[in-house]
């Protein structure tokens, strides 16, 4: 599963028994979220910028549950604040020659090949 992805699939149970199905698991101590009966919303505790969302409605022979992933937005937000406070104290090092300036390239080509080797997992 990716960021952005969605699904669904049919279960025989209700909405109830779906929640007691996520609040009686004896693994919930990893996970940190809300659940009731008309949905839910789940990330792993301390570990992840993930989280999954869903829904539960009734059908003929019990629940659909769909449900989607996203990034957790203040997570987003932490990683947009640490690249504008690390681009100053890159620029501080460089000016005050702590860091060479062919290190920084060397850098930027790992960010670079990072990125897109990440978005093309990602795809997959």
């Amino acid at each position: 599963m990716v960021i952005g992805s969605t699904g669904g699939f049919e279960t025989r149970l209700t909405p109830d028994e779906c929640v007691g199905g996520l609040n009686g698991d004896t693994s919930a101590r990893l996970y940190v979220g809300l659940v009731d009966a008309s949905g839910f919303q789940i990330a792993k505790y301390g570990r992840s910028m993930v989280r999954i969302r869903g829904t539960f409605a009734h059908s003929s022979g019990g629940t659909v549950v769909n449900y989607w992933i996203e990034p957790i937005p203040w997570m987003v937000w932490a990683i947009v604040l640490a690249f504008a406070v690390s681009i100053p104290v890159l620029v501080g090092l460089i000016w005050l020659r702590y860091i060479p300036l062919t290190t920084l390239w060397g850098m930027v080509l790992i960010v670079a090949l990072s990125l897109v080797a990440n978005l093309w997992l990602t795809e997959r």
